[in-house]
């Protein structure tokens, strides 16, 4: 993941999608995404100068990156709004944009829900439930 503190704050928000409403039905890899995003923040935090505030929520924005998009988060610090960005992408352009950067390797997450005593036939096990 390669995360970038900005020079200047961003304060306008305009095509951003907040990430609550981003997560609503989204898939089990943008969750996973979204989640390696927050968590490698938090990584890079003693060489980003990220201090593990936000001002709000993050929001998610999309590049182009043909022949798909790539999605980046965007957080902002509560102090004198430091903004950051965190994306899976080498985003080059973003260079001549950054105060710091650095690249973190993602966690590894699964992209499957855990299972639950419904989804596991366990032999000789006690029922959890009555059926009518």
């Amino acid at each position: 993941m390669f995360i970038y503190r900005l020079t200047e704050p961003i304060d306008v928000f305009d095509g951003l999608t907040p990430l609550p409403d981003w997560l609503n039905g989204a898939s089990p890899h943008a969750t996973q995404w979204a989640l390696q995003a927050v968590l490698a923040l938090a990584d890079a935090a003693p060489n980003i100068g990220w201090h593990g505030d936000m001002r709000h929520l993050p929001s998610v924005g999309v590049i182009p990156d043909p022949p798909a998009v790539t999605a980046y988060l965007v957080v902002k610090q509560d102090d004198n709004g430091t903004t950051f960005i965190v994306t899976a992408s080498d985003t080059t352009w973003l260079d001549s944009h950054a105060a710091a950067s650095a690249h973190v390797d993602p966690r590894a997450i699964g992209t499957w829900t855990h299972p639950t005593f419904d989804d596991i036939n366990i032999p000789n096990a006690p029922q959890t439930r009555q059926d009518p």
